[in-house]
């Protein structure tokens, strides 16, 4: 593998995880955090959109296809995200604090991997 392939590899599951996080949270039900959570849910999605057009251009014009291409640590935050947004028995601001804890983890796994392309890109040694 060289350079060029670790940067598509890497590119790709970045684009993945953006692909999946916009996918989960289109329509997503958030009406039970509060004004200041949605506010840090919409500048994530923001951050986020911007992040799968950024990606798909550099993947583009480094003529990759990331396929079909899924991330399963990603998927599992979401399922988790997806659980706490269903329960019934917890209160409002148990079930709030949950779903940011869980979101924290999401955001943070997502810029670890924008900081891996930028290792990649800069070509820092480890």
């Amino acid at each position: 593998m060289n350079k060029q392939d670790l940067i598509g590899k890497e590119l790709s599951n970045l684009y993945a995880i953006a692909k999946q996080v916009n996918d989960y949270f289109n329509g997503s039900d958030i009406s039970f955090l509060n004004e200041r959570r949605k506010g840090i849910v919409a500048d994530y999605l923001q951050f986020s959109c911007k992040n799968e057009e950024d990606i798909a251009e550099m993947l583009r014009n480094i003529n990759v296809n990331p396929g079909n291409t899924k991330d399963s640590i990603i998927e599992e935050i979401t399922e988790n995200l997806h659980h706490i947004v269903l329960q019934k028995d917890a209160t409002k601001k148990l079930k709030s604090l949950g779903y940011m804890m869980s979101l924290n983890r999401l955001i943070s796994y997502h810029m670890a991997n924008v900081d891996n392309i930028r290792f990649v890109i800069n070509d820092i040694e480890f």
